[in-house]
């Protein structure tokens, strides 16, 4: 279980404690749970845990709240430990013994609540589902309805958005939207780079042109950073919106600080895409770790019979500083100076020091190092290649793997012309050995263009809303979206059968493979990816060596954020 899934767990269970014992009169307050709820979930988030918030959250007078801490650390539950050296301040922790007894507690509370609602199967199995929201209702998913009272159709409602499967989706069937949202609704798709363009440039405009935009997750700092988007706490706590039923990891990238600034609707994970057929001609197994992806581009190259081993993300600028930072967390580390969070970093709170460069380190010289090393086995247009030119070469089978974002493994999934089509295995990044695997969340949110009128913000809220329910996902996907970023839409029949990425991707995120912190969502993000754009290129092209682009890189970066003043 994910750390995600075992703090829903807790806040589940104090819900219910807090009804028992707060607003009925059946029980009463119990500060042993309390004292132990509160010390896991500090654990769980990485914060400090002291005496004197432990006896606090116990919710009983201090004297019994201290008498209750001394036997939970009498008992081996929780460690005492002195803070400074003097001795006279301690910190509180939970040992392995009480950690292993909560997970094994929320481990049999998932099993019975999965059994009461028919998520077990016939071997007891509890896997297959998440422990939260709209997940756990009907799994078959009805043809969106209208909307009830809809957004009014004397006028326009504007969605600036990319030209990607789920937006063109709602542009080709734009008439079918103005019915169920009862008002004109015009989607205008853009290029990446010129969508990232207009929004900015329509956040210097007395009024927003656009009712929502479509965000892409690493741009949510920028852009919250510069008043461009608004929060949507207030109008998620107004309507009283429950969020658990979306995938944690884009859900958490569609927020910056500690505030929500968006919806998620075209999550896309980066995986490595593998042709199964080549593998099984080959005697090879499918890669586990780096050293395998490399060893399978070595022996599947064939570059006289126009097959490479693999085709990568090496064209300069953006794709090639993409590739190094995703490669990078293969190798267990992020491009900043992230403050861990047990087998995570920590987004939550990111200053200061944490804007610090990690170019000089053991690990950004072996990430370096793996896509030299591919490189000679790669595709000969890989230095020119984006993310369409990757996919393409790759769709008209070429390469025997890519690493590809799971919403472009429509290119050949729903061509059945495709050399590749029926005949990929995906699975996440393969780690470097002795590395967690980690996969990076991408894609795309809604978000609300700051500065509308409130009548018109409502609106705003109102459709998108209504564009993430899991009714409409589902819709997309059935139309060629092959991504879902809701537990109960994945869970759905039909769209279980439209794509294995799918169901294997929700795996993925319950298993917590699926992490933000590969790119973090920092207002210098662009900065970082010139900057890599530039020396990594450099590096594979041969004109620099790995020490040098990794030094330039570190230095020009840092004076980046020293001029920024983190640090």
């Amino acid at each position: 279980m994910t750390r995600e899934e075992l703090l829903r767990i807790l806040t589940f269970v104090d819900s219910n404690r807090e009804i028992s014992e707060k607003r009925t009169s059946l029980a009463t307050v119990d500060p042993r749970w309390n004292i132990i709820s509160y010390a896991m979930r500090r654990h769980f988030e990485g914060k400090l845990l002291t005496i004197t918030s432990a006896a606090m959250a116990a919710d009983v007078p201090y004297g019994t709240a201290m008498r209750r801490i001394t036997e939970l650390i009498d008992e081996g539950m929780l460690l005492k430990r002195p803070k400074s050296k003097s001795g006279k301040s301690f910190s509180l922790h939970p040992t392995r013994k009480l950690i292993a007894e909560f997970e094994s507690f929320a481990m049999q509370l998932k099993a019975m609540v999965g059994n009461t609602f028919g998520f077990t199967t016939g071997d007891g199995e509890i896997g297959d589902f998440y422990f939260g929201g709209y997940y756990m209702a009907s799994r078959i998913l009805p043809y969106p309805n209208a909307m009830r009272a809809g957004v009014g159709v004397d006028r326009t409602f504007r969605i600036l958005s990319p030209s990607d499967p789920t937006f063109k989706t709602l542009s080709e069937f734009s008439s079918n939207l103005d019915e169920l949202c009862g008002t004109n609704v015009e989607i205008v798709n853009l290029p990446l780079d010129e969508l990232h363009g207009e929004i900015m440039k329509n956040a210097k405009n007395p009024v927003s042109k656009y009712d929502l935009v479509a965000v892409d997750l690493p741009w949510i700092g920028q852009l919250a950073t510069e008043g461009v988007i608004e929060p949507l706490d207030a109008l998620m706590q107004e309507e009283r919106y429950n969020p658990s039923d979306f995938h944690n990891a884009a859900y958490r990238g569609s927020s910056w600080n500690n505030h929500q600034y968006g919806l998620p609707i075209q999550p896309t994970a980066e995986l490595l895409f593998c042709r199964s057929d080549l593998f099984a001609e080959a005697g090879l197994s499918i890669p586990q770790n780096t050293e395998e992806v490399l060893f399978a581009a070595r022996v599947l190259h064939r570059a006289g019979f126009n097959q490479s081993g693999i085709v990568m993300n090496y064209g300069r600028g953006t794709p090639v500083a993409h590739t190094f930072i995703q490669t990078l967390a293969d190798f267990g580390q992020p491009i900043i100076n992230l403050t861990p969070l047990g087998d995570e970093y920590d987004l939550t709170v990111i200053e200061k020091e944490n804007y610090r460069p990690k170019l000089d380190t053991d690990a950004a010289q072996q990430a370096a190092e793996f896509l030299l090393e591919l490189a000679e086995f790669s595709h000969n247009e890989s230095m020119i290649c984006n993310w369409d030119r990757r996919i393409g070469i790759f769709s008209k089978g070429q390469a025997a793997m890519t690493y590809g974002w799971s919403i472009r493994a429509a290119a050949f999934e729903r061509d059945e012309s495709s050399p590749a089509h029926g005949k990929v295995q995906f699975v996440p990044h393969p780690p470097a050995p002795g590395q967690r695997t980690v996969s990076p969340i991408g894609g795309f949110s809604l978000a609300i263009p700051a500065g509308l009128d409130p009548q018109r913000k409502k609106a705003s809220w109102k459709v998108m809303e209504y564009l993430t329910r899991p009714e409409m996902l589902k819709w997309y996907v059935l139309n060629g979206n092959l991504t879902s970023p809701r537990f109960s839409t994945s869970a759905d029949p039909e769209v279980q059968a439209s794509s294995d990425i799918i169901t294997q991707v929700d795996a993925m995120d319950r298993r917590g493979e699926l992490q933000i912190w590969p790119r973090p969502s920092i207002p210098e993000f662009s900065d970082v990816l010139n900057v890599l754009g530039d020396e990594i290129h450099l590096m594979l092209q041969g004109t620099s060596s790995v020490q040098d682009a990794l030094a330039k890189s570190q230095n020009r970066i840092d004076a980046i954020m020293r001029d920024r003043g983190h640090y």
